[in-house]
């Protein structure tokens, strides 16, 4: 008897405080129906083990692994039934859509110069400073989820193999970052920030948000900017736009770049053609889910006493669903801000439904009963799903809007060609280890905002069989294509129960929180006869 059937999503302990408005995206992206299998080469079944499973006989997955390895079938029946869920992320994405929803855009684009106070010149380099880090880091956001039920009947196997993968991803529009001037001067100017802060407030010294070295940098660039302010002038626009940022959750080196990088200059240049009105800042949102529907077969080929080599073909029919939109985080219509239910509402009601034809070949060598190698290529024929067409912003009619009209067009999955090895130096051990031949691209949309997300993953492991009823694994995996670090694995069997798990070494900060980068969950329930 073997097995193997998922889990579920780890439950990761934020504080509620600013994670509560990315919760219902993450739920959102959970509950959607799974009927796909991910863009991303993924590992039911063999996780535990650093994702290796293209040289082991993998059962009734043999159809989602490798379909030659239906050549060396030993059951006349085996069924597997699993669900896996994995989330990734990175810096950059939660905060400051978080932060964004707590500025009121309409007292910072509508800068009035003889009334407004400290409190807008803090809103203001907030807004850019939000600006400046959503450009600079690109956080995102990536889901997905898989749930593979299959079987094998000697050298045949088939199954319906589902799945999601989902990203959502801010786009920064760092050129219209100027307050609009309702009274007073028609162009703003670095003084008339300085005779804001002292409308209401008295000179006061700095809270420390800045360093002493960030905060005599930054009277030295106000200088710059105006020279007609004395030092004791720009140090007190600098102490107050510290006190302001103060406790803001801001990078003190992210605020003093955005300062000094677009905001001085634009107010010395005195260019008010890039307002803040104009601003098109917003987030991509982008998903595909779909069912896979494979039939494959083995075949044998008796190379004497050098071993045995299986070669396999799997046909399969692809049903898919792509959601793609963008939304607006600042000038959003009624002048509301960006919520959670936003993203959700506009990622829904954007899809487009496809049906297409996918080709993968397989081939497995084994040398007597202790060396597999392999290698499979997925999606051969190059299938297409239809994306729906989407909406971009630009500024229009003296107001911003989705009114650019994008053609979808397809989502196409590429070839993805993995190899792999498995040794059994005893019978109670096995190492294994795959790598990705090919370059795998994700579903995020990176074409568009510049910032595509690849896979090309090296892992391996071990597993461990003290018993017929009891496996020990563990291993590693790392994507090539990225820069981040590796991702350690582990699992067990118990019976008919296997569980793996997967998280990775690299972290990223949601709301002071240090969560992995990466973590997934697999488990399965399977039997064979």
């Amino acid at each position: 008897m073997d097995s193997k059937i998922s889990s579920s999503l780890p439950k990761l302990k934020l504080k509620e405080s600013r994670m509560k408005k990315m919760v219902p995206i993450v739920s959102f992206l959970l509950s959607m129906p799974v009927v796909a299998q991910g863009v991303e080469f993924q590992t039911p079944g063999a996780m535990g083990m650093g994702g290796a499973g293209v040289a082991r006989n993998n059962g009734s997955l043999t159809s989602y692994w490798n379909p030659a390895a239906g050549a060396f079938s030993k059951s006349s029946f085996a069924l597997n039934a699993g669900v896996g869920v994995g989330i990734r992320g990175s810096d950059g994405l939660a905060e400051n859509i978080d932060r964004f929803s707590n500025i009121d855009f309409d007292r910072v684009k509508n800068f009035n110069t003889i009334t407004s106070t400290a409190d807008n010149v803090g809103d203001f380099v907030k807004t850019l400073s939000i600006l400046d880090d959503i450009d600079a880091r690109k956080g995102n956001m990536a889901v997905a989820v898989i749930a593979p039920v299959s079987f094998s009947s000697g050298r045949f196997s088939f199954g319906i193999f589902g799945s999601m993968e989902g990203y959502v991803q801010p786009i920064a529009d760092i050129k219209n970052i100027l307050p609009n001037t309702t009274s007073g001067t028609t162009t703003l100017t670095v003084r008339n920030l300085y005779e804001a802060v002292q409308h209401t407030t008295q000179p006061s010294p700095a809270l420390g948000y800045f360093s002493t070295d960030q905060l005599n940098s930054l009277v030295s660039q106000i200088k710059i900017a105006d020279n007609t302010l004395t030092t004791t002038q720009a140090t007190n626009l600098a102490n107050a736009i510290d006190n302001q940022l103060s406790g803001s959750g801001i990078e003190a080196g992210t605020a003093l770049s955005a300062i000094t990088t677009y905001a001085l200059p634009a107010l010395q240049a005195q260019d008010n053609t890039k307002t803040l009105k104009q601003n098109t800042t917003s987030v991509m949102t982008k998903a595909v889910q779909y069912v896979e529907i494979p039939l494959s077969y083995g075949h044998p080929i008796n190379v004497g006493s050098n071993g045995k080599l299986g070669i396999g073909v799997t046909g399969k029919i692809i049903s898919g669903t792509v959601y793609q939109n963008q939304v607006l985080l600042v000038n959003r219509p009624n002048g509301d801000n960006v919520s959670a239910k936003d993203l959700i509402d506009d990622i829904t009601t954007n899809k487009k439904s496809s049906v297409a034809f996918g080709l993968d070949l397989g081939a497995l060598y084994k040398y007597k009963n202790w060396l597999s190698l392999g290698v499979v290529g997925k999606n051969l024929n190059s299938p297409k799903l239809d994306a729906p067409d989407y909406f971009t912003p630009e500024y229009s009619g003296g107001v911003v809007g989705l009114t650019n009209r994008v053609t979808g067009g397809t989502v196409e999955l590429k070839p993805q060609v993995r190899s792999g090895i498995a040794i059994d130096p005893v019978s109670w051990m096995t190492f294994a280890a795959d790598l990705d031949l090919t370059e795998n691209d994700t579903v995020s949309p990176g074409s568009l905002v510049g910032s595509s997300i690849t896979s090309r993953n090296l892992g391996g492991g071990v597993e461990f069989k003290p018993a017929s009823w009891l496996k020990l694994r563990g291993g590693a995996y790392k994507n090539l294509a990225g820069s981040g670090g590796s991702v350690l694995t582990a699992g067990f069997k118990f019976f008919l129960l296997d569980v793996d798990g997967a998280f990775a070494t690299d972290t990223f900060t949601i709301d002071g929180n240090e969560l992995p980068k990466e973590v997934k969950v697999n488990a399965a329930l399977s039997f064979s006869f």
